[in-house]
């Protein structure tokens, strides 16, 4: 099926914000065997709404459309709708009594303003939003499926895995099989060399950088699934071979999960002294659920003095080799770890930038060490570019210490 994804919204054309629902939508449909035709937006008007409703209808099957079905005077999507389809704006008295219903629960006072969300195109049909005040729209217009979509990510989202999937799922034949292998440490293009002899056995393998891991994607089509699933095995297993630590998971799992999930199969735990990663470390960590299971805690040491004070860095070694040294990082995992009494500790220290640079230590020159049962291993590390970037390397590098360790 053919199938074109557009959004409207006056922030995207202006570039406040990001469409990442356009994406997210391309990809489920891609999955499902469907073929996207089209991607559009437009600004919140009338006629430009009208205009590209129209196109869509004469390049594609189905047509997904997400923004401007709220209830301030820019969401005019809706009325947009009616007036390219030729339909009259009707009002659904059990969507608005959802609607009433939604805020009783929440225990706050429905503005006047939201009965504008229970108007919808005559003969269209309501998609139920669980999570919000706007739901889904399914209507026909020339023979083409149009479904209408919430902006908020977590609404679409909702109401597209209820009740759009299951529909595009019934539309096809086509199998799709898929595989994501999770990737840090080592270039993309050095990815790409090391993969060059591997068979890929008529599956597509594809590359997407997302700062600053690696996703590889290997996808399988037809008719014959289980096949399919072992053509995909396969060439993930050889993958696997060829690039060995540098895969350190699968599919939706980050790197943090990753780790917990070693310590907690390993009954280990940690904990962190961060300097120059300013607790991106344990952010990490705690975005996970269950984290406390096996992180203890950690301390956020900027000054010297509170390197000496709470991890029991000695001021002799902070005066021999400086605060950003491995000797430092060395005693701040270590003293870490004694304190919180934990299986391993992790230690940062270097220069963020733009400035602290030297000669000898020069802007994104960081040192990350490791404190476990058998002793403390040092890893140096130089990465001169943004702060942010510098940060997030950092602590990305520290934790994929770690998991290495774990394995």
């Amino acid at each position: 099926m053919k199938i074109a994804v557009l959004t409207t919204g006056d922030e995207i054309m202006q570039g406040v914000i990001t469409d990442q629902n356009n994406s997210w939508i391309s990809e489920k449909c891609h999955a499902l065997g469907h073929v996207i035709v089209w991607h559009a937006a437009c600004a919140d008007d009338h006629d430009a709404i009208e205009a590209m409703l129209k196109e869509a209808a004469d390049r594609a099957d189905c047509v997904i459309v997400t923004g401007g079905l709220g209830p301030t005077a820019d969401d005019m999507t809706i009325e947009a709708a009616c007036k390219a389809f030729g339909k009259k704006l009707v009002f659904s008295e059990s969507v608005f009594k959802e609607i009433e219903n939604f805020f009783t629960k929440l225990h706050i006072p429905m503005s006047p303003s939201n009965k504008k969300q229970a108007y919808f195109p005559e003969g269209a049909i309501a998609l139920p939003n669980k999570i919000g005040t706007a739901p889904g729209i399914h209507v026909h217009y020339k023979k083409i499926d149009f479904f209408f979509l919430p902006g908020v990510p977590l609404e679409m989202k909702h109401i597209f895995d209820v009740s759009v999937l299951p529909w595009l799922a019934s539309k096809t034949e086509m199998k799709i099989v898929q595989r994501t292998l999770r990737c840090f440490g080592l270039p993309e293009a050095d990815i790409d060399h090391q993969l060059q002899e591997v068979d890929l056995e008529e599956t597509r393998l594809s590359y997407r950088y997302i700062f600053p891991e690696t996703l590889l994607k290997i996808v399988a089509r037809g008719r014959d699934e289980k096949k399919l699933h072992d053509k995909v095995n396969r060439v993930a297993e050889n993958i696997r071979k060829k690039l060995g630590n540098i895969i350190y998971g699968e599919e939706a799992a980050p790197l943090s999960a990753v780790v917990l999930a070693l310590l907690q199969n390993a009954h280990a735990t940690l904990s962190i002294a961060e300097s120059c990663t300013g607790g991106w470390i344990a952010n990490m960590l705690t975005n996970i659920p269950g984290a406390s299971t096996v992180f203890q805690g950690g301390v956020i040491a900027y000054s010297d003095q509170i390197k000496m004070n709470l991890l029991g860095v000695k001021a002799e070694t902070l005066q021999a080799y400086g605060a950003v040294s491995a000797e430092v990082a060395s005693e701040m995992a270590k003293g870490i770890q004694q304190k919180l009494g934990t299986t391993f500790g992790l230690g940062t220290t270097g220069i963020a930038g733009p400035t602290g640079g030297t000669k000898e230590k020069p802007v994104g020159m960081c040192y990350i060490a490791l404190a476990s049962p058998s002793g403390v291993e040092v890893q140096s590390l130089s990465y001169g570019r943004d702060r942010l970037e510098f940060k997030e390397i950092v602590a990305w590098t520290a934790l994929d210490k770690l998991r290495r360790a774990l394995l």
